[in-house]
């Protein structure tokens, strides 16, 4: 049996047999070092995502490599149906190591509304195969409820149709459209890669998993939808601890957050999370709050979160940004480097560049169109201190990270963020286009931009590389991983 070595604090899990074990790294390295193995030839952990930094990066995915020798299954997606051979549920449903790659293009259409769930780990999900111009899930929610995941490459927009299968409202008073996101993610070693978000009535993703990272992703137009129990609840991503642990080392970086009122992002309590790099664009409209992160009181489900929020870019202000922090004696929160934009009293664009946002407050007799960024000292009434929360040191650190200045986040954010930045459709078309040229604003239905664009449905035959699951290079990444790569260079210009 041959075992890597890895510095990683996540069990690995080995196969023998029918049997599996989740192992130590302490142990593997005692097994290592009886062995006489070197590190060098055991070899280092690689990432799921080439070059990518993250939490969960370790994870396999579907690759086979946690089993030895090396095996996986590829499963091809042929047709848009809901269902049946051939289709993306299938594949999902399916168990063990499993390569899922597509060889048709458009919307699989699940209106007015549908479920996908994926409950059996070591899985990749390769959107980048799809020939031009890929994979939508229409109205659709994705459901993640296993470990070892990665998600790359696809769309996932719900919208507000009303499924007559669904009760109109419980008897908790909440309405179908209360809890419909397009993914919720549970688990843990989970990344999702290159993917592209909107038109959620509720967040655009909620998130329960550890060990979890949202890299280059797009999360735009949350529906600010009447619908919802609550009225409008345009959002964008909820980081949710639920008291078992949840939501330990989660990495948010390099996506783009554009025109929703809030959760841009929000973690919750006892969450362990890095908000790195991103570009927040039109949040908090009404205005709302941009971004939230510790305790809602008065809960303390979960205790304290450490939140490191750094080198984020925020643009197209509001005369108020809120940026709630809310953990009283027991969080620390790390708020630096931030390039806020706005519009001054002349109609200039002014970008200002914030060393700490904990300091960041509009002082009387200032030019009233200076946003006024807010650290509240209060929620809903209640004295929280947030300045016991400050942490002068980022408290969660993503091992390997090179962090860009925030000056250079939105050029980098607006040309690699989202599905396929060489080859996108016309929402992310439109969405990328209106950041960049500051236009547009928050949408109550995706009635309201259009609705779902029509997509081709082009068809293109996948030869899979021979001997799959080998490494001929000796690199750490088996055959079908590298062939996969080669169409993400492609659909992200690389």
């Amino acid at each position: 049996m041959r075992i890597q070595r890895t510095e990683s604090t996540v069990p690995v899990h080995l196969r023998s047999g029918t049997r599996a074990w989740a192992v130590r790294p302490a142990v593997i390295l005692a097994v290592l070092a009886m062995a006489g193995a070197s590190g060098s030839e055991a070899g280092q952990a690689v990432p799921i995502v080439p070059g990518a930094a993250g939490f969960g990066m370790e994870t396999p995915g579907g690759s086979g490599r946690h089993i030895q020798p090396p095996r996986t299954r590829v499963i091809k997606v042929t047709n848009l149906r809901r269902e049946g051979p051939g289709s993306l549920r299938a594949a999902l449903e399916a168990e063990g190591p499993r390569t899922v790659v597509f060889e048709v293009s458009g919307n699989i259409d699940f209106t007015p509304c549908g479920d996908l769930f994926l409950r059996h780990p070591y899985v990749t999900v390769a959107g980048q195969t799809a020939p031009s111009p890929g994979i939508t899930l229409k109205a659709c929610q994705l459901h993640v409820r296993t470990h070892d995941v990665l998600l790359q490459h696809l769309r996932i927009r719900v919208g507000d149709l009303h499924d007559p299968k669904r009760p109109l409202r419980n008897a908790a008073g909440w309405t179908q459209w209360s809890e419909r996101d397009n993914l919720k993610v549970a688990g843990e070693r989970i990344v999702v890669d290159h993917c592209s978000f909107s038109w959620a009535t509720d967040e655009n993703v909620q998130s329960t998993a550890s060990d979890t990272t949202f890299r280059r992703c797009i999360f735009a137009e949350g529906l600010d939808s009447p619908k919802h129990h609550k009225g409008g609840h345009s959002k964008g991503l909820l980081i949710l601890n639920q008291g078992k642990g949840h939501s330990q080392n989660v990495a948010v970086v390099g996506n783009l957050f554009a025109h929703n009122k809030d959760r841009c992002p929000t973690a919750g309590s006892g969450c362990k999370v890095a908000v790195i790099n991103n570009l927040v664009y039109n949040a908090a409209p009404k205005p709302g709050i941009a971004m939230t992160f510790g305790n809602s009181p008065p809960s303390d489900r979960g205790g304290g979160s450490a939140v490191s929020v750094i080198g984020n870019s925020i643009d197209r202000t509001p005369t108020l940004v809120r940026i709630i922090a809310r953990n009283g004696s027991v969080g620390r929160i790390h708020l630096a480097d931030c390039t806020i934009a706005y519009t001054d009293a002349q109609g200039r664009r002014v970008e200002e560049h914030v060393p700490d946002l904990w300091d960041y407050r509009s002082r009387p007799g200032e030019d009233r169109a200076r946003p006024n960024t807010r650290i509240f000292r209060e929620w809903v009434g209640v004295a929280i201190f947030p300045e016991r929360s400050r942490a002068d040191r980022p408290p969660v650190v993503v091992p390997g990270l090179k962090i860009l200045p925030s000056r250079e986040v939105r050029g980098r954010v607006l040309a690699t963020a989202g599905a396929r930045p060489a080859d996108r459709d016309p929402v992310d078309r439109r969405v990328v286009a209106s950041v960049a040229e500051r236009t547009g604003d928050t949408i109550a239905s995706q009635q309201d931009v259009g609705g779902w664009p029509d997509l081709p449905k082009n068809r293109r035959a996948l030869t899979v590389p021979a001997n799959p699951s080998a490494d001929d290079d000796g690199d750490g990444y088996t055959n079908l991983e590298e062939w996969l790569h080669g169409f993400a260079a492609t659909v992200e210009g690389r």
